[in-house]
């Protein structure tokens, strides 16, 4: 009665303190963890008939013959999580209980991220595989370290995935490499190319394998070679341009004009091949400057004025917090056709001082669709920035062009030599030939002739091959022929991944909804904001996207995703996902992140981690369920999405890059909605068409071809209707919401959405059940530091701003506009979501146990808080006077 009597206070005392929506008390003992939400049992430990392989376009364990492709072979799906830095290195005493804690989530995968990317100086701090002495020199103590984590998580039946190059950046004098005026962040892209760098992460995947012991040892499920990151990307992006500079652009102009020379032999079949070239267009833009405000922002009319001797325009930005957007406007634009856009910027800001604004061409007019937009640095100087793009939809007489300035409130900018044309595409420039080997690489904002870009792109996807072959061959050398490699994703890259890839055994993706936006200073835990929004009520885009970077033939793995707290939404996350990429028939899903150093009992939200965010936790080890049993159906029919090799090009000359729904609905009027209809799924130089169904429009709500899952993005609702399994997730009317066995209605003290998860704990239809667990999180928040009486530290608009969103800042920071991101204090608060839960059952009473948070029964509700209704039982939870909790076990008799 205690631990009821606790919660209680929290709850009055948090209600008192936030006016709409009613908290309490919630914390999770994970090392007690026990009874229903427990999900052990998934888990057995591992031993040579668990080795992983790649068989028919999906992971298998070898099975107790140790031979691959036997009737033995045992199809496995992972459902995991990401460690961090230095959390993949536990000290010895914890090592084995943070392994009984994942196991308890009923993860099976974990993946080693960021291993190399914080080298230590001292080796005894165990924050990396590697050490600051020339690279790859291995931290004994973190390999020490790590092997025996190893062992205990393959005790636990969990299997690891080893993540390669991630966040290393070379150190020219210390790595024996070319100098660079300014390195780029984490080696990328030059480590791709670069041969000696190349020749470097060859030998520390062989290092790192051979100290860590792995050569056939089943705890290996798969490697990573190069996260987030490629050359084709990086042209499409714009970022390869600005890092090519003396030995590096030397060195890719090398290998660019030899492959130039093995293609075509002579100077004379180049210039054959690649056409002439043609001159660019007039200026489009009419040199009619407007300022559109949007409130409380406030930009002034535009002042023509002269700098340096040129025609400018000068615009004083009076007030941030929305948009102040500087345009012109009333342009057209061919579908298909290539376009320059250049401009010149500067504002009077302190020397040394920057600050981005954003710059873009789209449609003036709903639905506002953009054709080219990048971020640019404005200072006290004048810089010049260029921006190419393929019109890819026509615009008539509603174009804009325009530079979004309301980060420069406080300060005039001023805006000269603006262009945009029709650009004429350059061919083989004059004098240039393969015999002196002086063939320009293509620039990322270089509009050139169609056959001289596709060569580049198709030598560029030809290096990201050729750099993840080498390593691939000494991670099978060290590890054993059989594991399954990956490169990178296919968000960092797009179609042609299908190209740099061939030779990968699986594809991966990443996805984040609603990430943390920093304004001002990158990763500034004191200044950052979030939309709160959620991925059910937004349409699921990530979902679909990720559907369609699936390749059929290869199993598909989505390494990274996140809702990140504190989205008041983020609890709809993982068993969403997770029965959307079980009906997809995906091969793992891989949540980011646990944690991302050694705080294992920090106990509150903390960024990215699922280690105290109680939000998520409650329903983690039902979305594992979910995924790796089966009991949502994979589709019964496929769509499949043929891309031959010169769409692939298309889309990379496009600049597409992740973007591939879009490119295939521009290309055929592809719907990715078709997505929660049927399984999609890539097919490279596949045969025929998109099927007419995947075409055009769908009327929602959208009904999976099993009949096991609904969405319907008017209602901002998905459902999950199998029989061992049902939920309703996203925005609830108070009529309430069926799905399956059950129904949801919300009290009307609920803010209107909720994430309600039932499942049997004895592999039985819902409906005959016995024991069944109900998950009910809520939105989750630390404690104000310093508050009495204790109370929660509240989600608040960002300053100057109405839809975005952050922590209240600590009291002891004043001047900084956000509460601490990455640490904070308890208790942690959880919303309280009144519910009212009608459950089908053949029981002729129910006893409802809430569940404290190691799982633990208290006592049952009482029976006025159970009504008997035809067919099954109306259930009122976390009502007012009842032991408030985010999970339940209802034990059903006769």
């Amino acid at each position: 009665m205690r631990r009821a009597w606790a919660m209680m206070l929290g709850f009055w005392l948090a209600a008192a303190a936030a006016a709409q929506t009613e908290f309490y008390v919630f914390h999770v003992e994970q090392d007690d963890l026990q009874g229903a939400p427990d999900f052990s049992h998934l888990n057995h430990p591992l031993g040579p008939a668990d080795r992983i392989f790649v068989r028919d376009g999906h992971f298998y364990r070898l099975g107790p013959d140790l031979i691959p492709n036997t009737p033995d072979d045992e199809r496995v799906r992972f459902f995991g999580a990401n460690l961090c830095f230095g959390a993949n290195f536990p000290e010895e005493a914890d090592a084995s209980r943070i392994a009984r804690r994942l196991r308890r989530l009923g993860i099976n995968l974990v993946r080693l991220h960021h291993m190399d990317s914080q080298p230590d100086a001292n080796p005894a701090n165990a924050g990396s595989t590697l050490t600051r002495e020339p690279y790859p020199s291995l931290n004994p103590v973190a390999i020490a370290r790590l092997r025996a984590f190893l062992d205990a998580l393959k005790a636990e039946g969990i299997y690891v995935n080893v993540n390669l190059h991630v966040g290393y950046q070379f150190r020219p004098t210390v790595d024996g490499i070319p100098s660079h005026p300014a390195f780029p962040s984490q080696s990328k892209p030059l480590h791709i190319f670069y041969p000696r760098m190349v020749e470097l992460q060859v030998e520390y995947a062989r290092r790192l394998l051979e100290a860590l012991q792995l050569f056939e040892d089943p705890v290996l499920a798969m490697v990573e070679i190069n996260n987030e990151s490629s050359l084709v990307r990086d042209w499409q992006t714009g970022s390869l341009e600005p890092v090519l500079t003396g030995e590096y652009r030397a060195e890719l102009e090398r290998q660019w004009n030899a492959f130039l020379r093995q293609r075509y032999g002579s100077t004379e079949a180049l210039r054959a091949a690649w056409g002439p070239g043609e001159e660019d267009g007039p200026n489009l833009l009419p040199g009619r400057w407007t300022v559109e405000n949007h409130a409380p922002a406030r930009g002034e009319s535009p002042e023509p004025v002269e700098a340096d001797g040129q025609p400018a325009i000068a615009v004083r930005v009076t007030a941030g917090g929305n948009w102040v957007i500087v345009k012109q406007v009333g342009f057209s634009l061919e579908r298909g056709a290539p376009y320059v856009a250049e401009i010149e910027l500067r504002a009077d800001l302190p020397a040394g001082e920057q600050r981005t604004v954003y710059w873009d061409v789209k449609e003036d007019v709903s639905p506002w669709r953009t054709q080219r937009g990048i971020n640019v640095s404005v200072s006290s100087q004048w810089q010049k920035y260029r921006m190419a793009f393929t019109a890819s939809f026509g615009i008539e007489a509603h174009g804009r062009f325009a530079v979004s300035v309301e980060r420069l409130a406080g300060t005039t900018v001023y805006i000269r030599n603006w262009n945009l044309r029709q650009a004429g595409r350059r061919s083989l420039a004059e004098g240039q030939t393969l015999e002196a080997g002086d063939v320009a690489l293509v620039a990322d904002n270089e509009i050139a002739v169609e056959p001289r870009v596709n060569d580049y792109l198709e030598f560029l996807a030809d290096r990201d091959r050729r750099y993840l072959q080498a390593v691939a061959e000494a991670i099978r050398a060290a590890a054993g022929a059989l594991v399954p490699i990956t490169g990178t994703q296919m968000g960092y890259g797009g179609l042609l991944n299908l190209d740099s890839h061939q030779d990968m055994d699986y594809l991966d993706n990443h996805f984040y909804v609603d990430h943390y936006n920093f304004p001002n200073v990158a990763w500034d835990g004191r200044d950052w904001r979030i939309r709160d929004s959620s991925s059910v009520g937004s349409g699921l885009s990530s979902f679909q996207n990720m559907a369609v970077s699936r390749a059929f033939g290869l199993p598909f793995t989505v390494s990274e995703y996140n809702q990140p707290w504190p989205n008041r939404q983020g609890a709809e996350i993982d068993p969403t996902l997770a029965a959307f990429a079980a009906y997809q028939d995906w091969d793992a899903i891989v949540h980011f992140a646990y944690d991302h150093a050694r705080s294992w009992d920090v106990g509150v939200p903390h960024g990215f981690n699922i280690n105290g965010d109680w939000t998520k936790f409650p329903n983690i080890g039902q979305a594992a369920w979910l995924f790796r049993t089966g009991v949502v159906k994979p589709a019964r029919q496929k769509v499949l999405l043929p891309v031959n090799r010169a769409q692939r090009l298309q889309a990379s000359r496009e600049k597409r890059n992740s973007a591939i729904a879009a490119f295939l609905n521009s290309l055929t009027g592809f719907n990715a909605a078709i997505c929660f209809v049927h399984a999609c799924g890539l097919v490279k130089d596949g045969e025929g068409e998109i099927p007419r169904e995947a075409r055009g429009s769908l009327s929602p709500p959208y009904l999976s071809d099993t009949e096991e899952i609904s969405y319907d993005p008017n209602a901002r609702r998905l459902l999950i209707h199998a029989p061992l399994a049902a939920g309703v997730f996203g925005y609830i009317e108070r009529d309430g919401v069926e799905a399956g066995a059950i129904k949801v209605e919300l009290a009307p003290s609920a803010r209107g959405f909720a994430t309600v998860l039932v499942t049997p704990l004895d592999s039985t239809p819902l409906e005959q059940s016995s024991r069944l667990l109900v998950s009910l999180p809520g939105a989750t928040l630390r404690s104000q530091p310093g508050a009495e009486p204790a109370r929660p530290q509240r989600l608040v608009n960002y300053p100057n701003t109405q839809d975005w969103f952050t922590l209240e800042p600590e009291p002891s920071y004043p001047n900084k506009p956000s509460g601490n991101l990455n640490g904070g204090v308890g208790p942690v608060w959880m919303e309280r979501v009144e519910t009212y839960l009608t459950l089908r059952t053949r029981a002729a009473r129910l006893l409802v146990f809430p569940l404290d948070g190691a799982g633990r029964r208290t006592e049952p509700l009482e029976q006025q808080w159970i009504e008997r209704i035809e067919g099954g039982f109306r259930i009122h939870l976390q009502a007012e006077g009842q032991f408030l909790t985010p999970w339940y076990e209802i034990v059903a008799a006769n």
